[in-house]
């Protein structure tokens, strides 16, 4: 069974597509198993038999132009919704019993923060939207579903679907003209299922030992005249609130580094934007002791305190514990890793999981403080969520 991905990294003018056809993706249940490890993988919140860690090893790899993203926008797909139908789906769930949900967790996380069990948690919520439209004419065709015929006419069967659907090509690469500077990746696995994202938070980046991350945290919605840029943006006033998020995520990352690099440089905080929301930002570089240890790196960075929180175990296993719906790999991170070469691995922000029957599932969330408030909180995730709702 086909294991997939397209990628574009943030600025290239092309995009890179990687298949796994022998043999099945790797399947790990730490972020820590990736030491030594290479390839291209997909990670979940939390780690689970119900949604692992996911290693794909291609055997196949391409480069494909992303600047005909513009003529493929204005093509006709099965993905895309109507917009009326778009329209109705999201009121009906946005609507009263999708906000008291969210009331009643937010209480719950908020009560935490007031009894000082945590410094900082994030709460996500999802959206469904529903559609008329026909299923996703891709992997979730009977030539990848049918497990029980012979693996030469699979291979071939499904090599065919993926690489030539154009419904996927189109909705990658729609997104990529939409979001030119953010990573933007489509990726499926029989075990993660399909997946689309568009998001700006690097995890981990660079090459051999010469290493990247960054502290994103803080948002708010930008100006409608603003054009889309991700250097520093002048003017803008940030709130109390989103200054000590951002100085938390920083101060926790910092933290981390330490235990693998005598050497980093900092830059920032600074504002930056990304598609329709501006963001506080902390650029932090570092030169790694040993790069068969990007494993560990991962596992201790790995869910930072912008999706998950302080203490981060602890935060962890209370989200797991009272978000009534499952993350699945929203808030994990995905990219190509290379303990020799290079690595550009993402978290799993502004995404949405296909499902077999065409529907899809948005996820957003917000970082809760003691001084945050209920409808702020949803209007944030409002708004994170149209990154990815703008490109159906």
């Amino acid at each position: 069974m086909i294991a997939f991905a397209y990628y574009r990294l943030p600025y290239l003018h092309h995009a890179t597509y990687v298949a796994q056809h022998e043999g099945e993706p790797e399947v790990l249940s730490s972020v820590a198993e990736l030491n030594g490890k290479e390839g291209f993988v997909i990670a979940p919140f939390a780690p689970s038999s119900e949604c692992p860690v996911v290693l794909m090893h291609p055997d196949e790899s391409k480069l494909l132009s992303a600047e005909g993203a513009e003529n493929a926008s204005r093509c006709g797909t099965s993905y895309v919704v109507m917009q009326q139908d778009l329209r109705r789906d999201v009121a009906e769930s946005t609507s009263g019993r999708n906000f008291e949900a969210y009331a009643r967790e937010f209480e719950c996380f908020h009560r935490q923060l007031s009894e000082g069990k945590f410094s900082k948690i994030v709460l996500a919520r999802k959206l469904r939207i529903q559609s008329n439209r026909q299923p996703l004419e891709s992997v979730q065709t009977s030539a990848v579903q049918d497990a029980g015929k012979t693996s030469a006419v699979q291979n071939t069967a499904n090599a065919s679907v993926v690489q030539d659907s154009d419904s996927l090509k189109t909705l990658f690469l729609k997104t990529c003209r939409m979001y030119p500077r953010l990573f933007v990746a489509l990726v499926y696995t029989p075990q993660s299922g399909l997946w689309l994202m568009a998001t700006p938070e690097i995890l981990l980046k660079g090459e051999q030992n010469q290493m990247a991350t960054m502290s994103l945290a803080g948002t708010q919605k930008a100006e409608p005249s603003k054009t889309v840029a991700d250097y520093p943006v002048e003017g803008i006033e940030w709130s109390e609130k989103n200054r000590e998020e951002q100085q938390y995520v920083t101060d926790y990352i910092e933290d981390c580094i330490k235990a693998f690099s005598d050497e980093y440089q900092k830059k920032g905080p600074y504002t930056t934007m990304a598609a329709n929301l501006y963001h506080l930002r902390t650029d932090i570089a570092f030169r790694l002791h040993d790069t068969g240890r990007l494993g560990d790196v991962l596992d201790a960075l790995y869910p930072t305190p912008a999706v998950c929180g302080i203490p981060k175990d602890e935060a962890r296993r209370f989200i797991l514990q009272h978000e009534h719906q499952s993350r699945k790999y929203y808030s994990g991170f995905v990219g190509p890793i290379s303990p020799k070469g290079k690595t550009h691995l993402y978290v799993s922000l502004r995404c949405m999981n296909i499902l077999d029957d065409g529907s899809c599932e948005l996820y957003a969330g917000g970082g809760l403080l003691k001084e945050s408030e209920m409808e702020k909180e949803w209007k944030e995730t409002e708004a994170k969520m149209q990154t990815i709702l703008s490109v159906l």
